[in-house]
């Protein structure tokens, strides 16, 4: 793990990139205390997995045979 201060950081900060993927941690040093453990971000299809469209899933359900707005009228009318 490599140590760098908040003066290098903002002077290279084009080059943290580079600095991660070769030390894969960098320590942010202010006065000599450590403030912060910088690593790299895990990709987004990495830290989700991944789920079916809604449309696949509209698409297996069964088709109902009346109409909505019977279904709605029927529900409203019971009430």
């Amino acid at each position: 793990m490599k140590t760098i201060n908040v003066r290098e950081l903002r002077a290279t900060i084009a080059h943290s990139k580079e600095a991660l993927a070769r030390e894969r941690e960098l320590m942010l040093v202010s006065e000599g205390e450590p403030i912060a453990r910088i690593t790299p971000a895990l990709p987004a299809a990495d830290t989700k997995p991944r789920l079916p469209s809604l449309k696949a899933f509209r698409d297996s359900l069964p088709k109902s045979k009346t109409p909505v707005e019977v279904l709605i009228r029927e529900e409203r009318d019971r009430q």
